[in-house]
């Protein structure tokens, strides 16, 4: 693994309250991360199937290679991509 290098772009805010967990922070705000990195370049893949009656789906979320910057304060927490 190497130090991603780059410029950060269009960042992201979310409101923490001391915080530092950003695993939980982004399930917090899941549908909001999920439209942001949508923009990003997220790619959906959705299929449903039904055989002897089961009915059964998968979803695959796939985002292209990307290196973010994430910086936390005490009241929030700011993610970037970086360029």
């Amino acid at each position: 693994m190497q130090k991603c290098q780059g410029t950060p772009y269009n960042p992201i805010i979310f409101e923490t309250r001391d915080d530092k967990n950003l695993h939980k922070i982004l399930n917090t705000n899941n549908e909001r991360f999920i439209e942001y990195i949508h923009k990003l370049g997220l790619s959906v893949h959705h299929t449903e199937s039904t055989r002897n009656y089961i009915n059964s789906s998968t979803t695959l979320l796939t985002l292209k290679t990307t290196c973010f910057k994430v910086d936390f304060n005490d009241t929030f927490v700011k993610i970037s991509p970086l360029k």
